[in-house]
């Protein structure tokens, strides 16, 4: 693949999730490519993520679509092999701030899962980690799959906390977490109970308990500026390039 020609995204924003689920085995080293491709996406590559998880659900196949889809994500590689991650100095109001969004229900129809995504940056501008995940079960409203991504980003971010408390760093302010949908908020802020939320997981409500004690603050963005959508579905080249770009992706 060292003479293949370049492309500006990893997947296609409509994958054939038919052809990937196709039971026809087909000689190729998909988990040996998906492990060395796993391996950059954690590293320095969170670009990589959204891919690196979508492709992995179909290892069992081994069929020629997930070929042919590994191969595409080699072909960006070749096109973007000097992109890493680049920290710069700068003026900020947060040290820490998150970024959580979701897929409401996935573009597998298999089993409707959603999926989560969510990073963090220091210095507002700094990408220091990354995470896409398949929530564990099926989200009856886009409200709820953003409830169930913005748990896992509280998670991620009292964890950054205390670790930044470990190297003597303190965070005063509460951390900010940008989040997109509305319904969301007004759940994570109301501390009564909710017609729409009372079917939902009584740990996801843990978010809730952490504005309340003003650990996390939540802040509306809109879908445009949501830098955590690349990491919960393949997107169009404009708003991959755009995302990759403000998460200090660069040459």
């Amino acid at each position: 693949m060292q003479d293949c020609k370049p492309i500006s995204t990893p997947l296609p924003s409509k994958l054939d999730y038919i052809a990937l689920n196709s039971d026809e085995k087909f000689e190729a080293p998909c988990r040996n490519l998906i492990g060395c491709l796993m391996y950059v996406m954690v590293c320095t590559r969170p670009d990589l993520c959204t891919a690196v998880n979508i492709l992995s659900r179909y290892t069992n196949k081994n069929n020629k679509e997930l070929w042919q889809e590994l191969k595409r994500v080699l072909r960006y590689l070749k096109g973007s092999k000097d992109i890493k991650l680049t920290y710069t100095r700068g003026q900020y109001n947060n040290l820490l701030i998150g970024y959580a969004d979701s897929d409401w229900g996935g573009s597998d129809t298999n089993d409707r899962k959603s999926t989560s995504g969510y990073l963090f940056q220091l210095f507002e501008k700094c990408t220091i980690c990354w995470s896409t995940k398949r929530q564990a079960s099926v989200a009856a409203s886009s409200t709820e799959a953003e409830y169930m991504a913005l748990f896992e980003a509280v998670k991620e971010a009292l964890w950054l906390k205390s670790l930044a408390i470990s190297i003597n760093i303190r965070i005063e302010q509460p951390i900010v977490i940008y989040e997109d949908n509305n319904g969301c908020i007004s759940i994570a802020n109301n501390p009564s109970s909710h017609k729409r939320s009372k079917h939902i997981d009584i740990k996801y409500h843990f978010t809730r308990e952490q504005v309340e004690r003003k650990v996390i603050q939540l802040i509306f963005i809109s879908t445009e500026n949501q830098l955590a959508d690349i990491l919960t579905k393949p997107l169009p080249a404009v708003k991959f390039l755009k995302c990759r770009a403000e998460m200090g992706l660069t040459e």
